[in-house]
């Protein structure tokens, strides 16, 4: 679509709909619709992807921008446009409703209606509102049946007989009665547990003053009830019976999790997760907003407080939306230390375990998210099914070892895993020359029978990656290469081009993972094979270095001139060393080389 084909677009507040051959591929709002929708017409990135692949624009006009962003989240749910952020939800989810009649009843529903009546929700499982509903029934004398409470009955049903039913059908229920029930069951849904038992002890207290010990022990078996079907007694989250909502949102690569953890009262009453895929584009602020706009704008009763990780885009908007549905304020708060500040970090901690429950879930389907990312991110032809990792492992050019560890769908296979001794460097230190060696055997002689990996990982830079091509040139191979740089996390590719992928990419956590297993695995082969004498006899009579610090020596530097070389203070900052010690380890060094070996 070209700007010189956009229909006249006022200056006013509303909604527009990017389509093409008649489809919704994307809805936004706008305080300035022409402002808005010519700005496509001038960006990059996604924005003008958007606006070249429509042919058509329509637009629906608001009163002001709160309106606009209510109709943008309902066109959003009707048409689920493409390039809209899509949370994992499309199925209703149940609410309890509270029917408008002189005789409320609980009901299940699955869709909110303009009808007068109250909602609760929405509740992601419905499992959990059956037992809520299941509870009230008992416990709270609602009527239940759905029929007309104005048609009269000679007789009462036996929820009456039971305690359970006022009978408003036989004419039996006084009206202030069953509208103190009422409030009651609205206080339970709305999560004032702990207030109303305080109130129904002392009513209690006052029904057993009058002798009317039949009405305390009703009240008694109330309060029994609620506290062990909601735990009350259990410590409460929070210090103050506060009422609000917290989030967290984690991600790796384009995939998302969000959990939002409902308080009432102090205690956590309930937990709603949504999970995305595809949104490496996405920014984490534009999915919450999303999130925001999706559950917000629908779920009932609002709290009066929702606290945010970080700010979202229309946040100021998106609060004065939740006024108006509430008929009150609605805070959205990015608290920055105390009590609250620690509620965001355990959302945040459960939506890391979510997300990483949903990939592992994809990784038992044979779809592992790490494999498509891989693929995406080195431009391979398909998911590297099998990858393998090589490390070499040495001490100072001492008992040099190699490491080859396989990964097949993102788990490892031990049966594969192989190792081996390098011939081609006795007595010094040469990683390349060892990684020549150990990825030539491993592509020739008896270890070539195993299945040829779909991406082969070196543990090292560019001079590493080389020397591993130089071994699958040597063995008549072609696999592709790629290597993962210590510390900096940066993947090598043979080119020399070095691909920096974000720390949470699913990608290079399972690379990192290979890798880190391969390390894992050479480096307990070369302790096996060299044990203590080399450590022993290099660092023998050196004050202040024993086998821990010998240890963390032999992780920290390559070779012997490597540990050489190294400053007083980059001696002091390896791992368990310190000042003193790394002084006289410099001295003794120093030494040792004047003498010679």
């Amino acid at each position: 679509m070209r700007l010189d084909e956009l229909p006249a677009l006022p200056g006013a507040p509303g909604v527009y709909l990017f389509k093409r051959d008649g489809e919704v591929r994307y809805v936004g709002k706008a305080k300035n619709l022409r402002a808005r929708v010519t700005s496509y017409f001038h960006a990059e990135g996604k924005p003008a992807e958007i606006a070249a692949e429509a042919d058509a624009l329509d637009f629906i006009l608001t009163r002001d921008e709160v309106e606009a962003l209510l109709l943008e989240a309902n066109l959003i749910k009707a048409h689920r446009p493409f390039h809209n952020i899509l949370l994992k939800d499309d199925k209703h989810y149940p609410f309890l409703k509270l029917t408008n009649e002189p005789y409320p009843i609980l009901q299940i529903v699955r869709q909110i209606k303009e009808d007068g009546a109250k909602y609760w929700g929405p509740f992601p499982n419905a499992g959990a509102v059956r037992r809520i509903k299941a509870f009230i029934d008992r416990t709270f004398p609602l009527r239940k049946n759905s029929g007309s409470p104005m048609r009269r009955r000679k007789t009462p049903c036996l929820n009456h007989a039971m305690g359970r039913c006022l009978a408003p059908c036989a004419g039996l229920a006084d009206p202030e009665a069953y509208a103190r029930v009422v409030q009651q069951v609205e206080r339970v849904l709305s999560g004032e547990v702990d207030a109303l038992i305080d109130e129904l002890k002392e009513e209690m207290a006052r029904a057993a003053g009058d002798l009317n010990f039949e009405r305390a022990a009703e009240i008694r078996d109330t309060i029994q009830a609620l506290e062990a079907f909601f735990s009350t007694r259990q410590q409460a989250v929070l210090g103050r019976r506060e009422n609000l909502d917290f989030l967290g949102l984690a991600r790796a690569g384009g995939y998302v999790a969000v959990q939002l953890f409902q308080l009432r009262s102090g205690r956590i009453l309930g937990r709603v997760a949504r999970f995305l895929e595809g949104a490496e584009e996405k920014g984490g602020d534009e999915i919450l907003a999303a999130f925001l706009r999706d559950y917000y704008l629908e779920a009932s009763p609002l709290p009066p407080e929702i606290l945010l990780p970080f700010p979202v885009p229309d946040q100021a908007l998106l609060a004065e939306a939740l006024a108006r549905r509430a008929g009150r304020r609605v805070r959205l708060r990015i608290p920055r230390r105390g009590e609250k500040k620690k509620l965001l970090e355990f959302a945040e901690k459960n939506a890391r375990a979510a997300l990483e429950a949903e990939m592992a879930r994809l990784e038992k389907k044979g779809d592992h998210p790490a494999l498509k990312s891989l693929a995406e991110a080195l431009g391979l032809s398909a998911r590297p099914w099998r990858i393998e990792g090589v490390d070499v492992s040495t001490l100072f050019g001492e008992a040099t070892v190699a490491a080859i560890v396989v990964f097949e769908g993102g788990r490892p296979k031990k049966s594969e895993y192989r190792r081996m001794r390098i011939r081609s460097t006795p007595g010094h230190a040469d990683d390349y020359a060892a990684i020549e060696e150990a990825v030539h055997r491993r592509f020739s002689g008896r270890l070539s029978a195993l299945p040829v990996p779909d991406l082969l990982l070196i543990d090292g830079g560019i001079g590493q990656v080389r020397a591993a091509e130089r071994g699958l040139a040597r063995a008549g191979l072609r696999v592709p290469l790629v290597g993962l740089a210590k510390r900096e996390e940066v993947l090598v590719l043979p080119s020399g081009r070095r691909l920096a992928l974000p720390l949470d990419h699913p990608g290079l956590r399972l690379l990192i993972h290979v890798r880190d297993e391969a390390h894992r695995f050479g480096v307990r082969y070369n302790r096996e094979r060299r044990g203590k004498k080399v450590l022993k006899s290099l660092f023998e009579g050196i004050p202040g270095i024993g086998e821990r610090r010998r240890q963390a020596l032999a992780e920290a530097f390559p070779n012997l001139k490597a540990l050489e070389e190294a400053s007083v203070e980059e001696l002091a900052r390896v791992p368990g060393m310190n000042r003193p010690a790394a002084e006289q380890l410099k001295r003794a060094l120093e030494e040792r080389r004047a003498v010679g070996p």
